[in-house]
Parts: C-alpha cells; sequence; structure tokens
C-alpha cells in the first residue's frame, strides 16, 4: 500500500525541493543593499548576502517568516536602477537572516540577474574567490535631491536610462525622475524643450515618456508644442501628444458632465497655442481644438441620453409596467 502524503507534507516537500535547487544553483557571495516589503509589514530595508539566479540569502531587521512573499528592490554595482523582486517567498528564516526564492520577477528583470550573474560567476572566477563589495544604492544616495536641483543633469541622466530600456524606463528612471521633480517646473520644462529642438526621435521618445508624469498639467505645453514643431508628420507621436492635452491626470471628474466640462476646459486652455508664431503649431492647435468641441458634444448627448433613459424607466416602474416580461406557462 502506498503512503499518502497530506498537503501540508506535500508542500513541505516541494520547498524542501525548490530549498535543494537553490543550494545546488551557481551563487555569489554579495554584500547588495536591498529594500523589502511585503503584505506583513511596512517597508524597511535588508541586505542581500547570497544571489542566484532563482533566490537569495537576506539579512533584515524585518519580521520574515518561512511562506511570506516579499517584494525586493537590490541595489548591484554596474546596473542604473535598483533590480526588481515582485515575488520572493521566504523559505526559511533564522533570526534576523533568511533564505528567498524568486518566484515572481519580470522578464526583462530576470534577463538584468541573468547578466548580473554571468558578470559576477566570470569575475569569482578570474579572482579565484568570492568577492564581497558593497554599494549604496542611488535611491538611497539622495540622488534625487541632487537631480532636482539640476535639471540638464536630470534629463541627462534619465535619456541614458531611456535608451537602456525604453519599456521599462517609466517604472525605473521615469519614475525616479518624477520623484525628483513631482511637478514639471519652468526650469525642467524649459530643458526639455531644449532637448526636443536640438534632437531627434529619441529625445523626443523619451521626453513624451517622461511627461506621463505631468499628465492633466499644461506646465508641459511647451514641450508638446516643440515636439508638434519637430515631428508634425509622425502619427505615433502627434497621438501621444494628443494623448497628453487630453489627459485629466489625477484631476477627480466629478459630476454628469464632469468629463464634458474638462475637455472644454482642455480646449480653452489650447486657444493659447494659436498664438504660437510657427503655423505647424497654430494648424495642430485649431485642429485638436475642433476635435475636442467634437469630443465635448459627444459626451454631452451620451450623459443626455442616459439621463433620458433613466428618467424613462424610473417612470414605467412607477406605472407599474412590466417591461415586456411574462410569467412562462406551467
Amino acid at each position: 500500500m502506498i503512503e499518502t502524503i497530506d498537503g501540508k507534507a506535500e508542500r513541505r516537500l516541494v520547498m524542501d525541493l525548490k530549498v535543494e535547487e537553490q543550494r545546488t544553483a551557481p551563487r555569489v557571495c554579495v554584500q547588495f543593499p536591498a529594500m523589502v516589503s511585503g503584505s506583513a509589514q511596512p517597508e524597511g530595508t535588508g541586505t542581500v548576502l547570497d544571489l542566484s539566479r532563482g533566490g537569495c540569502r537576506l539579512e533584515s531587521p524585518l519580521l520574515m517568516l518561512p511562506g511570506l512573499s516579499l517584494e525586493l528592490r537590490i541595489a548591484i554595482p554596474g546596473l542604473e536602477w535598483a533590480l526588481m523582486i515582485d515575488g520572493a517567498d521566504v523559505q526559511w528564516a533564522n533570526e534576523d537572516t533568511a533564505g528567498l526564492a524568486f518566484v515572481r520577477i519580470r522578464e526583462t528583470e530576470r534577463q538584468r540577474l541573468s547578466d548580473v550573474m554571468t558578470t559576477w560567476l566570470a569575475r569569482k572566477s578570474e579572482d579565484g574567490g568570492e568577492e564581497q563589495v558593497e554599494l549604496v544604492p542611488f535611491e538611497f544616495q539622495g540622488l534625487e535631491a541632487v537631480l532636482s536641483k539640476d535639471p540638464e543633469l536630470a534629463i541627462s541622466k534619465g535619456l541614458v536610462w531611456f535608451a537602456q530600456d525604453r519599456a521599462e524606463f517609466r517604472f525605473h528612471g521615469g519614475s525616479l525622475l518624477g520623484r525628483a521633480f513631482p511637478t514639471c517646473t519652468p526650469e525642467f520644462a524649459a530643458a526639455l524643450g531644449e532637448l526636443v529642438k536640438a534632437g531627434g526621435d529619441t529625445e523626443a521618445d523619451f521626453s513624451l515618456a517622461l511627461l506621463q508624469n505631468y499628465l492633466g498639467s499644461t506646465s508641459t505645453d511647451g514641450v508638446l508644442k516643440e515636439i508638434v514643431s519637430r515631428f508634425p508628420h509622425d502619427d505615433r507621436k502627434m497621438s501621444e501628444v494628443r494623448s497628453s492635452i487630453n489627459s485629466t491626470g489625477v484631476v477627480s471628474v466629478s459630476g454628469e458632465f464632469g468629463l464634458a466640462e474638462a475637455w472644454r476646459a482642455k480646449k480653452e486652455s489650447l486657444t493659447r497655442w494659436l498664438t504660437d508664431e510657427r503655423q505647424v503649431v497654430t494648424a495642430f492647435a485649431e485642429q485638436h481644438i475642433a476635435e475636442l468641441d467634437r469630443m465635448v458634444a459627444t459626451e454631452r448627448r451620451r450623459v443626455e441620453a442616459e439621463r433620458e433613459l433613466r428618467e424613462r424607466t424610473r417612470n414605467e416602474d412607477e406605472s407599474g409596467h412590466d417591461h415586456g416580461y411574462r410569467a412562462k406557462p406551467f
């Protein structure tokens, strides 16, 4: 007779196999600072001591219990921004140290981790030992405060990050610059405008990606006008410019006609573009003002139709109308 394994024992067996797999996987001895967060405790700091493609050993004062899932941001030498691990399950814990298995990691981050392991394993082989390094991540070095004082430096660094990974820029470099410049200051907008004026496609695309931090704000209008002036026939860029203009950002839209009113306000602010000396900019503004007029009218008709339908339904309910329902005969 084959002995069955209950659910708890089965889960333990799977966990033991994962731990054993981690132990046999290539790993390097490191000292990488990390930000740690999870559902059971607030965000805190830690240090990654051993790192492999499948997990790590983490030292942290935070409460770490087997079965807990953590999120990690690991600062690694040679990476412009922290390595993101969306899900790291605690396999074992001993006082302030725990073994973690990486169970959720985006493909782009998995590739970055693989590149890191390849580099550090090669370095370990060349040195004949395990090299330990310490690096305080740029997040902890106050880089945001430094960049906030120098828009040109911030844009220069951001452009490098954007060129390295456009798909993830918004979540890494773009997010960092958004924290350094929580609002698009006149100085920051002017520096972006000069970048677009002197640059090409990459600079314009970088600026459009960065402006996602300021949706709904008219402070970016100068940058958007430069993009329109430089790339009036680029349909993708023009579509992104229109989306940026139309967005209400984080401003709440209230009332039945709230969205229509928000678009009407957008149209009013866009009239300032009509004084621009560049004909291509004024032509774009005229065209988009007409489009906003149509959007406002369509939205108002939609709201009025829904209001009329609700009113008709309410009246029918009050009059006892059965809305066409007939009970089926037995």
